[in-house]
């Protein structure tokens, strides 16, 4: 079966036999618009969830220029919705996404949830556009596995860095990276076996908002042992869920 080629004529630049530069210069861009993002945003205002609100929405218009200058809507599965006989396969990464409810809700304010509900779609759409839009496409003609893993590596990176800011426990941040390892997979291999990223983007959606409403704030306080393990588990279970759909996918097309 040919590979079509991952970037359409008219950008010499990028090349199939430069798609790990390819993903590691999209993963670049992504983190110099958060810094133009964040950047623009503390002009505007000092509340963390509007600042990030704001940032993110920079950083998503920088991906929405990309897609569109290189034409990888319908590439990247901006254009269709998808199949119905797929939705049982979101099941279980929309399950997992739920069980931050298990502790409990500390938002009742409906401002709060309104805010935290727009954040969650917009990082959501922004993080799905740049892992899943640009790099997966990008490193998917090294091979559909290895695209689906280094994407997700690279996708987990970025959660190493909220140790910085002082909000979140340090040993959360390392079980979180694993998990959104984890989801990452799951999601790739979502894209690829649907051909379509909207249901990826509302289930990333979801995470961030159960949680949000869980904790309340953009704040995470140290974590028990039980709950930190149960966030590695989640990773784990996701990244073993996420490889499964792509050797069923391929077991199926044979």
């Amino acid at each position: 079966m040919h590979m079509p080629e991952p970037f359409p004529a008219g950008i010499p630049r990028f090349t199939s036999r430069r798609h790990y530069l390819n993903a590691v210069f999209f993963l670049l861009l992504f983190f110099l618009l958060s810094l133009l993002g964040g950047g623009v945003a503390l002009f505007i205002t000092r509340d963390p969830v509007v600042l990030l609100t704001l940032s993110y929405f920079i950083i998503g218009t920088g991906a929405a220029l990309l897609l569109s200058r290189m034409g990888w809507w319908e590439k990247a599965g901006f254009t269709t919705l998808g199949h119905r006989r797929d939705r049982v396969l979101y099941l279980l990464p929309a399950a997992i996404a739920l069980v931050s409810l298990s502790e409990g809700i500390s938002v009742t304010g409906w401002r709060e949830v309104a805010l935290f509900a727009v954040f969650s779609l917009i990082v959501a759409w922004t993080e799905e556009a740049f892992f899943r839009g640009l790099i997966l496409q990008t490193l998917l003609p090294a091979g559909t596995r290895i695209a689906v893993i280094l994407s997700a590596l690279l996708f987990g990176l970025p959660h190493l860095f909220n140790v910085l800011g002082g909000l979140w426990d340090p040993l959360f941040v390392i079980a979180n990276t694993v998990a959104a390892f984890g989801i990452g997979i799951t999601l790739a291999a979502l894209v690829i076996r649907t051909g379509t990223i909207w249901p990826p983007v509302m289930i990333h959606a979801l995470v961030n908002f159960t949680a949000l409403l869980s904790l309340g704030s953009l704040v995470v306080p140290v974590q028990t042992p039980l709950q930190l393990a149960l966030t590695v588990t989640a990773g784990v279970v996701l990244a073993v869920y996420g490889l499964y759909l792509i050797r069923a996918g391929a077991d199926r097309s044979d």
